[in-house]
């Protein structure tokens, strides 16, 4: 008798590739422009490189380095496991995906730890943040040693989806800052929050939607 996970897999049609090549390309380029916008800079050890963060770097560093780490892995995750190519290449990947989320994670709650208390929304937010990444990532975790195949793709989706926050908090807040809707303190509170809660919320229903189409089908 097959178990639950396998015949999981065996049900599962792999994406269909176009999707999943033009949804990895916008995915990288907006990595590109990150590190080319947001984290280059850094690369640069002195004060007038890291601004306001020069004083608590000491957490702000391993959450750069661990976040770099979890979205570019994490790319090469979300094909390989969207083409079924869930072999050692997968395995070790996953293995560094994770400890780039556990480095990073563990930084973001140190500077949402030590924020001034009159930035305390936006402190809430990347704390929300740094929550959601651990625990979407954990379940990732949990799951593929169930040998849970299925669930584990979808929690590592989630996952990404909050690794992939950071860019976006970059994008949604300078256009932001730029359009002048509203003062630069507020606008960053609103996106610490909003960059991770509202991915989220858009990708859930795409994934129930699917599980329903999968279910139609059988």
């Amino acid at each position: 008798m097959s178990t639950p996970a396998i015949e999981t897999a065996r049900r599962v049609a792999p994406a269909r590739p176009w999707i999943v090549a033009a949804t990895l390309c916008i995915l990288a380029a907006a990595t590109l422009w990150f590190i080319q916008q947001a984290a280059r800079q850094y690369s640069i050890y002195d004060a007038a490189s890291y601004g306001d963060l020069w004083p608590r770097r000491a957490g702000f560093i391993p959450h750069m380095a661990g976040g770099l780490v979890a979205i570019s892995t994490g790319l090469i995750q979300l094909w390989l496991g969207a083409t079924r190519r869930t072999r050692s290449l997968h395995r070790n990947l996953g293995r560094v995906y994770l400890g780039g989320v556990a480095v990073g994670s563990a930084g973001a709650f140190y500077l949402a730890l030590t924020i001034e208390p009159k930035y305390f929304a936006y402190a809430a937010g990347l704390f929300g943040l740094s929550t959601a990444w651990v625990l979407t990532t954990g379940m990732a975790y949990a799951a593929i040693r169930k040998r849970a195949i299925e669930r584990h793709r979808e929690w590592m989706i989630r996952s990404y989806t909050v690794t992939f926050a950071f860019v976006l908090f970059r994008l949604v807040d300078q256009l932001l800052i730029h359009w002048r809707v509203a003062p630069a303190d507020q606008i960053d509170a609103m996106t610490a929050w909003a960059c991770w809660s509202v991915p989220l919320l858009l990708v859930e229903p795409l994934l129930q939607l699917r599980k329903m189409r999968r279910g139609a089908l059988h």
